[in-house]
């Protein structure tokens, strides 16, 4: 027998869920190097324990695996929040206007103007269906650029001078699915581009220096949330980020284990997008940083009217009658762009809203499965927003995975009633299928779509995963929920799911999504020791307080990489 092994860091008297097979909980973790020796109790872990193993009393706290986001776009805010226009939180035209008014004055010498979070509920009569018109950003700009983008990120509101440089006119061609907003009576331009209509634009430009400052600050934020993983949408600026992040890697700060997935475009010749995907695959190859992914977008936005539907919107929408939005793809076409996907070990990871655009998604993923060399590949369908009721069942048939975003699962105040039943009627009240989807054994994993949801903090959306209803009534500036079948803001309790598959949709299930769950995921011997440590018992609490519980602390690979400040937190002694 080889000499008994001690460990580095022992983690005792805490609830340690390990969202393994068994749902196992213990009380104690032992930490060598970077992975798990030992899962048990206090009695056992001490046979781990000597004079030179850190110990951490976690008096009763809670530990589980690290959390993984499946869908988030890095670096999220960091370089918006320090170069653009702030709209989040913000729920007026007149508020808009004063804070691109404030950004100006700030910045006498700005050459253009870029923002983002502006809310379709802020607006009323054609611009709630339309979007913003450009006479409110030439009052205040006539002579810079102007481009803010939706909280969505589907929609670019911009003013007269952004059109004209950037070539902008009413005669600009654009395919079915894209949107260029234009007056119903005299056809001039709106000053709303939709969709693909927003690449039309330019958009801000920064620096490689600048996208690795912003990259190490986003990490920073997601190990506050608890988050070691991410699946990273890039698109058009997947070369800049990889290297941001390849240059805090050889410089040993890179503390996350990252996944990357980038667009596929319709228009664009596919050989050589796939060709491009190909050589990144190859330049970025280590176990934290790889491309994986194909991203590939159905349809847009329930919001703009872009989402594909099996049934018409309302008249409402302003589209006029029998209008179902456009799938941005042909099906042949997207069939073969799957097939070359798969065959290349690519996984496909699809952006569908409507539930014409899944149905059409999950036809061309059975087509491919018969076609495609036979592989692991993992393909997933995210946002999921409505579903058919018989198409369900099919994710668990093809071995699709459905990657949500729970933050969004309940009536938002300012925005359900007034965006999302307006233009769908008494189908808003479906939205989100959360439960029947874990009831009919499909894999789902949780992600934030984060910037889309400003705070991505995982439990917030484990809570309304769990209760259905809003997280944080002030926020909205209404009062908050004490019972979680409280109706205001209720949606749909019965697509609730039970703490249990939340905590596993941000864990295990987004570990098996990135390929990395024979490494992490769970908090069992041999793996990785990638923790989170939360300051109350997810299993016991309200569930309607899930979304206070605080990160005491998170664990990278064995080392501490955020703490509370709050030392009392825990209490850490010497063996």
């Amino acid at each position: 027998m080889g000499d008994k092994v001690f460990a580095d860091l022992a983690l005792t008297s805490g609830v340690v869920y390990s969202a393994d097979n068994r749902d196992t909980i213990y009380e104690a973790v032992a930490i060598k190097g970077n992975r798990i020796i030992f899962v048990g109790s206090d009695a056992e872990v001490a046979n781990y324990i000597n004079k030179n193993t850190k110990v951490i009393d976690l008096q009763g706290k809670m530990v589980i695996p690290g959390l993984i986001d499946t869908h988030i776009h890095p670096p999220g805010l960091s370089l918006s929040e320090l170069y653009e226009v702030q709209l989040f939180g913000i729920r007026s035209l007149e508020g808009y206007i004063e804070a691109v008014k404030k950004y100006i004055d700030q910045h006498p010498n700005a050459t253009a103007v870029y923002g983002r979070g502006w809310l379709w509920s802020a607006f009323t009569g054609d611009e709630l269906t339309k979007g913003p018109r450009k006479e409110h950003l030439d009052a205040i700009a006539p002579d810079i650029p102007v481009a803010l983008r939706a909280m969505d990120g589907h929609s670019l509101w911009v003013n007269s001078k952004a059109l004209e440089v950037n070539g902008i006119t009413c005669e600009t061609e654009v395919p079915a699915g894209v949107v260029i907003e234009k007056d119903a009576v005299s056809g001039e331009l709106w000053g709303t581009l939709k969709e693909g209509a927003m690449s039309l634009a330019a958009q801000p430009q920064y620096s490689l220096d600048q996208y690795t400052d912003a990259m190490n600050a986003f990490q920073k934020k997601m190990h506050s949330f608890g988050i070691t993983g991410t699946l990273c949408i890039t698109g058009q600026y997947i070369k800049i980020i990889l290297q941001a992040c390849d240059q805090l890697e050889k410089r040993g700060e890179l503390a996350l284990r990252i996944r990357c997935a980038t667009t596929v475009n319709p228009q664009d010749d596919l050989s050589r997008q796939f060709a491009a995907i190909n050589e990144l695959r190859q330049q970025y190859d280590s176990p934290l940083l790889r491309v994986t992914t194909a991203k590939f977008f159905a349809d847009g936005v329930v919001e703009g009217g872009t989402a594909c539907l099996l049934k018409p919107y309302t008249l409402a929408a302003g589209k006029g009658p029998n209008y179902y939005g456009d799938f941005l793809w042909d099906m042949e076409e997207i069939k073969q762009a799957f097939c070359v996907a798969n065959s290349l070990g690519l996984q496909i990871h699809v952006h569908s809203i409507g539930d014409a655009a899944t149905r059409n998604i999950l036809d061309a993923l059975e087509y491919v499965q018969s076609k495609a060399p036979p592989g692991d590949y993992r393909n997933t369908i995210t946002h999921l927003q409505l579903v058919g009721k018989t198409d369900i069942p099919r994710f668990k048939e093809l071995n699709v995975i459905a990657c949500v975003q729970p933050y969004w699962h309940f009536k938002s105040p300012h925005w359900w009633q007034d965006v999302d039943y307006r233009i769908l009627g008494e189908r808003a009240e479906e939205e989100y299928p959360l439960g029947t989807f874990f009831a009919n054994g499909v894999t789902v994993t949780s992600s934030s779509d984060h910037p889309i949801t400003r705070v991505p903090y995982p439990l917030t959306g484990i809570d309304i995963g769990v209760t259905r209803n809003i997280d944080n009534g002030s926020s909205y500036e209404i009062e908050d929920i004490t019972d979680m079948d409280d109706d205001l803001c209720l949606l749909n309790k019965k697509e609730r799911a039970t703490i249990r598959q939340m905590i596993k949709s941000f864990t295990i299930n987004g570990a098996y999504t990135m390929f990395i769950d024979h490494e992490t995921g769970s908090i069992e011997a041999g793996k990785l020791a990638d923790l989170a440590v939360l300051d109350q018992n997810l299993l016991t609490i309200n569930p309607v307080d899930i979304d206070k519980v605080k990160v005491v602390m998170t664990f990278f690979d064995g080392k501490l990489v955020y703490e509370n400040t709050d030392k009392s937190q825990a209490v850490q002694k010497q063996a």
